[in-house]
């Protein structure tokens, strides 16, 4: 077998090789989602305010005392942030960044502890160990907004989070905090990996 040859076997094999694990880790990035699908319609909010996580007034902002910053990590808070932005207590992702800092709402790795949330006047934040359009349904029909936990389609990404904000011909209709337009759940395979929901009431 000439060096040519031999050269392109490896050539081939290493190709093959790069696919195989391309699939294995596209297969286990995927694991234990769930499809779900819109079946009842919920207008989108005109006054929710849609906000980018990396905005530049707030993007370089530590998330508590973590050393991840807005920019890379903050797209719990930016979501929370659009969907208050309706309400009384309204503020940008930055401030709302400083706010729950302030109240111990984060972990020394920037972990949102939820519970801390209920602990806030006003503030409540559900979190659901099952995941279905039923969920996602009776928060837009109580006129809420869930957090939904997505993976982007890459695949070298991470997992993302972005809120649904109601429907639009059939579809559910995202704020994802790092497009600068509204997205469709379509948008991420229809699956979901997790659902919180973050709400004000007087």
């Amino acid at each position: 077998m000439t060096g040519k040859k031999k050269l392109g076997i490896l050539l081939v094999a290493i190709v093959l090789g790069i696919i195989l694990c391309l699939f294995v880790v596209t297969k286990i990035k995927d694991r234990g989602g769930v499809v779900v699908k819109c079946t009842s319609d919920f207008p989108v909010n005109e006054k929710l305010v849609a906000y980018r996580q990396d905005d530049a007034a707030w993007k370089n902002d530590k998330i508590g005392e973590s050393k991840y910053t807005m920019g890379s990590s903050g797209c719990i808070i930016t979501s929370i942030a659009t969907a208050l932005s309706s309400t009384s207590v309204a503020m940008d992702p930055g401030a709302m960044n400083k706010f729950l800092s302030k109240n111990n709402a984060f972990d020394e790795a920037g972990n949102l502890q939820w519970g801390r949330i209920d602990e806030i006047n006003g503030l409540y934040a559900d979190v659901y160990s099952d995941v279905s359009s039923e969920i996602i349904d009776n928060c837009l029909a109580a006129g809420h907004y869930p957090i939904i936990k997505i993976h982007r389609k890459s695949i070298f990404s991470y997992h993302h989070y972005v809120l649904i904000i109601g429907t639009e011909n059939g579809e559910y209709v995202c704020m994802d905090p790092l497009q600068d337009h509204l997205t469709r759940l379509s948008d991420y395979n229809d699956k979901i990996y997790a659902i919180r929901c973050v709400y004000y009431e007087k």
